[in-house]
């Protein structure tokens, strides 16, 4: 098995940062490409009235900071690290950009921010891992690798 390009997903979550440490082995393993992406979620119109304008732009400039941060991590890690920001429903934009990049495995939490997100619109790597191109890498809550109840301790 030839890795080649590793797809990593952030969100700003501590797991999401976890799934990240994952990525980054991975591709020093292989001597890979590593790709960081997180979608902005377009908000609902009916929901879109009740959120301010100036509260969707503080959720996407700490989104776009959170990928700056994970781009520098992977640095700091020795690898070179391409981030991207989409915009669009999750589950799709990151099967998208997969296809796109041509990623050999997806490295992606089980659970991202939203708890209400998972019961109502059900589960984002449950939908990837279904229609992926790729092989999909999940890192759950429970992982007994990274103890990742510690705090700080998947700090990026």
């Amino acid at each position: 098995m030839l890795i080649k390009k590793v797809l990593t997903l952030t969100d700003g979550s501590e797991l999401s940062r976890c799934a990240l440490r994952y990525a980054v082995e991975i591709a020093r393993q292989f001597d890979a490409e590593l790709y960081l992406l997180t979608v902005i979620e377009k908000i609902p119109s009916y929901i879109d009235a009740v959120i301010s304008r100036e509260v969707m732009e503080k959720m996407e400039e700490a989104l776009r900071d959170e990928v700056v941060n994970c781009s520098g991590y992977c640095e700091t890690a020795g690898l070179k690290c391409q981030g991207e920001i989409k915009y669009g429903i999750p589950h799709e934009e990151i099967i998208k950009y997969a296809r796109e990049i041509d990623a050999d495995i997806i490295v992606m939490a089980t659970h991202g921010r939203s708890a209400l997100a998972h019961v109502l619109l059900g589960s984002v790597a449950e939908k990837v891992v279904r229609h992926a191109p790729c092989p999909v890498l999940t890192v759950k809550p429970d992982n007994k690798d990274w103890e990742i109840n510690r705090p700080g301790n998947c700090d990026v």
